[in-house]
């Protein structure tokens, strides 16, 4: 049996465990790359959010943290006195949650650099089947063979609510990405979700003809995914009432929501782009909804309208105060990644001129370019004899793609004593540090 997967943060590593061994594959190709030894049954493993660390939850009451570039483990945490059923990372790494199985009960936090016990939750009647961190770290979720599921406050240690419903032990637990609803899996062969902030049920699904064995959401939110031990997965498609990221309102999350959250860097209290909920619109939400469109897989350049609006001034901006994070988060790295895609989508390999729209025009047109880096630029229009008919000084250009008419240089038709021109054929020039094009255009009256 594969008794517990886990993909690694970056997602290139996945783990999965076969009884006593421990075994790595490369995700994309396949290669097996290594297997972790000396464990003596194995129930669940966990990467840490940097990538580094492994940690498994033993039968034999241990928990082992495995140093995932060697093999080795580095150290082996006691105190269980029953199998150790789950074992989950803090959003930051540095604190790890397990589960005490059948007999145990108790649910420890666990120093990860110095292996030390820093908290202890108790309150189930039966053994923990699952523990999961809030997205923000703040609030820890188990779930219990008891029948019940709890949510602990992990600053203070206590308990902060209580859900009942389900009719059989409770054995998967996860929550949303924006940690508003937690999924609860079970022996009575359904899934409910339940509202994080007043503990009332929100919805059972009903499907599957055996227990509940896992839960996940997908990282936007919108799909959630149950194992059973009937042998079938299935999907669930949430309501759409509340889609994770989608800060502007208008159902999906895209590069206008990074734009909205942008434009309100620096307001303090609520907000709807203050999407961690940490009182202030910042870096951090920013990057948080870049993970999301990150996932979604779909390539800045996908989206021509919104692009079109951003400048790569603004978004390395961006890039430059994410990266002077620390992220260990997975879906704020891959915000990260993203960030960085969009930077060199928008930023153009060689700078060029492009043919100016409409052509012929009567009496104005905009002429289009591309610059690979920043530059002064200059625009300038001569008719057939090669006389200057305007110069068109466009300043310091930030590298980037001035393809719309918001951003393309603008000729209204006139000379440079301020008089329109007669119909036929003139040559536009664009100068740019080092670079210089011509082409042609017609004007037709």
């Amino acid at each position: 049996w594969a008794w517990s997967v886990a993909f690694s943060p970056d997602e290139h590593l996945l783990a999965g465990v076969k009884y006593n061994e421990i075994r790595l594959w490369n995700a994309v190709t396949g290669e097996r790359k290594r297997i972790f030894t000396g464990n003596t049954g194995v129930s669940d493993i966990a990467f840490s959010p940097d990538g580094r660390t492994l940690a498994s939850g033993n039968l034999d009451e241990t928990i082992r943290l495995w140093d995932v570039a060697t093999g080795e483990y580095r150290q082996i945490l006691t105190g269980h006195t029953s199998e150790v059923d789950s074992v989950a990372f803090s959003p930051d790494g540095r604190t790890l949650a397990s589960g005490g199985g059948w007999w145990d009960k108790i649910i420890y936090l666990w120093d990860v650099v110095t292996g030390e016990q820093k908290g202890t939750f108790t309150g189930h009647t039966a053994g923990v089947s699952d523990v999961a961190f809030s997205p923000d770290g703040r609030i820890l979720a188990s779930s219990s063979y008891d029948y019940t599921s709890r949510l602990w406050d992990v600053i203070t240690g206590e308990h902060v609510r209580t859900f009942t419903g389900h009719r059989d032990g409770v054995i998967s637990i996860a929550f949303s990405p924006d940690g508003k609803t937690l999924a609860t899996g079970s022996y009575d062969e359904t899934t409910r979700l339940w509202d994080v902030a007043t503990g009332e049920q929100k919805e059972v699904l009903a499907g599957h003809t055996g227990w509940i064995s896992d839960v996940a959401f997908s990282p936007d939110g919108r799909t959630l995914a149950t194992g059973s031990e009937d042998g079938t997965l299935l999907l669930w498609e949430l309501p759409p009432t509340a889609v994770f990221g989608d800060v502007n309102g208008d159902g999906v999350v895209d590069l206008h929501d990074l734009m909205h959250i942008s434009s309100n860097f620096g307001l303090i209290g609520q907000n709807d782009a203050d999407i961690n909920g940490d009182g202030a619109v910042n870096i951090l939400d920013l990057v948080t909804v870049a993970g999301v469109i990150g996932w979604a897989a779909a390539a800045p350049s996908a989206q021509p309208v919104a692009l079109g609006s951003l400048t790569e001034a603004e978004v390395r901006s961006w890039l430059t105060q994410a990266q002077g994070l620390d992220f260990m988060n997975l879906r704020l790295r891959r915000g990260v990644r993203f960030l960085e895609h969009l930077l060199a989508a928008l930023t153009p390999k060689e700078t060029g001129l492009l043919p100016n729209y409409p052509n012929p025009f009567n009496p104005e047109t905009w002429i289009p370019y591309h610059l690979a880096r920043a530059s002064d630029v200059t625009l300038t229009i001569y008719d057939t004899t090669g006389a200057m008919v305007r110069q068109l000084d466009l300043g310091h250009q930030t590298a980037g793609f001035y393809t719309d008419r918001s951003r393309a240089a603008y000729w209204d038709g006139r000379n440079k004593l301020g008089e329109f021109v007669a119909s036929g054929l003139y040559f536009y020039t664009l100068t740019a540090e080092g670079f210089t094009a011509t082409r042609k255009m017609s004007i037709r009256k």
